[in-house]
């Protein structure tokens, strides 16, 4: 492994980085399944702050890790140092077929959104999807300091928007709705289990800058900053954002729209709000669009670096020195999916398909405190207990994950196996890991 992506990232950019992919638009649709789940405001609360707890847990292991391994890759980067190239490989090969859907599922949200603003049908959504896709993979193309600075200023532009929505809804003097105000049950505790895996999907993505280590100025400074504070201003601004839903709807109103966020403005304000979320949830996906294209081809430079991934996807731009060949991929199946429609049962799959190996990638840092110590510069407090809290919320959703679709569980083990076979054939007979 060689350093040669130039070291630009800052512990500013890195914060808003880290906001600028996890705040999508999951939290402008996820608060209604929490509320209909738990059916009370003090249950639904408690899972979103639960789920917080549970991401600043993984952002005390990520950024342990990151400290002490600061290169391109993170989960890979950690599986590949722990326990060798084949567990690193088994990651980045499950990442090669669950990012790209990720990336799609975005895009399609943004172009769902525009057509409330320029009415489209289900080809022009497709293409505004595929066309958002390609500007932003050909900015990261272009400069990692351009992908990285407009995924921080849709960032910033993202965190006034919410508090913009948050003001408004607070100073909200009405009264709920008169479907609000109607009693309403709870699911019961079974359906607490789908519902932590809402919250968890509305907070992935606070370990992303991880995936930049490679390029951060000062790494032992940089990412616990990036990964700590970046993660704390986005539990703030989802806290308050259910907060002002409850405030102005209620419970039983959040629970009864999918589109909560445009329901409150719409109580608040009148029609318009609808226009104005619609606008607020385009920035924000398209910010993590920008996010995910500058980072998720990490997953790839870094095995190709290793020789585990072909060497052309460790190639480097002449002229900017990103990782262009790996974007290009990225990129293309991101848009083949989008175009074909052929993303949503890979993005319902993937939390089978993928967290489990996270976990085992974390967990490695146990694995090397025994071998080389703690890392200099910075440690997880409380060692092991953010990795037990944050590997059990995983633990946790996959299970809720295969209960809701058992099916999830087959797709991801034909994954790895596929994976296994890959390696056997194309890397071990191939040329030898490192």
């Amino acid at each position: 492994m060689t350093d040669r992506l130039p070291r630009f990232l800052g512990p500013a950019a890195a914060t808003l980085f880290t906001a600028g992919w996890t705040i999508g638009s999951a939290v402008f649709r996820v608060p209604s399944e929490i509320a209909h789940a738990t059916g009370s405001v003090g249950a639904s609360m408690a899972l979103w702050v639960l789920g917080g707890i549970v991401a600043l847990c993984g952002a005390f292991s990520y950024s342990e890790l990151s400290v002490r391994l600061p290169r391109a890759g993170s989960e890979y980067a950690y599986g590949m140092a722990a326990y060798g190239p084949f567990v690193g490989f088994l990651i980045a090969w499950a990442t090669l077929l669950t990012g790209p859907a990720s990336v799609a599922a975005v895009a399609r949200a943004f172009a769902d959104y525009a057509s409330v603003l320029v009415p489209m049908d289900e080809s022009a959504r497709r293409l505004a999807a595929a066309a958002a896709i390609g500007v932003l993979a050909s900015v990261a193309i272009l400069s990692s300091r351009a992908g990285t600075l407009v995924a921080a200023m849709a960032g910033v532009a993202k965190l006034l928007a919410i508090l913009g929505v948050i003001v408004v809804g607070l100073a909200f003097t009405g009264h709920p709705a008169a479907a609000a105000t109607e009693s309403m049950t709870s699911g019961g505790w079974m359906h607490y289990g789908p519902a932590f895996v809402a919250i968890v999907w509305a907070y992935d993505g606070f370990q992303s800058v991880a995936l930049m280590a490679g390029e951060a100025k000062d790494p032992r400074r940089t990412l616990p900053i990036g990964l700590v504070a970046g993660l704390g201003l986005v539990t703030l601004a989802y806290l308050l954002l259910n907060v002002t839903y409850l405030k102005v709807l209620g419970i039983a109103g959040v629970a009864a729209t999918p589109t909560v966020a445009a329901t409150t403005l719409a109580a608040v304000i009148g029609p318009s709000g609808e226009r104005l979320i619609a606008m607020l949830v385009m920035m924000c996906t398209l910010g993590t669009v920008a996010a995910q294209c500058t980072g998720y081809p990490r997953y790839f430079f870094a095995p190709a670096e290793d020789g585990l991934f072909p060497a052309w996807m460790a190639k480097l731009s002449k002229r900017a020195a990103t990782p262009a060949n790996a974007i290009s991929v990225l990129a293309a199946v991101a848009v083949a999916l989008v175009l074909s429609g052929g993303y949503a049962f890979l993005i319902r799959l993937a939390v089978l398909t993928s967290y489990p190996l996270f976990c085992v990638a974390l967990l490695g840092a146990i694995r090397l405190r025994r071998r080389d110590g703690p890392p200099a510069g910075f440690s997880m407090p409380f060692y092991p207990l953010p990795l037990i809290v944050f590997c059990g919320g995983i633990i946790i959703t996959c299970i809720a994950s295969f209960l809701d679709a058992p099916v999830g569980m087959a797709y991801a083990v034909a994954v790895w196996a596929a994976g296994a076979l890959v390696y056997r054939l194309a890397v071990v007979r191939g040329t030898s890991p490192p």
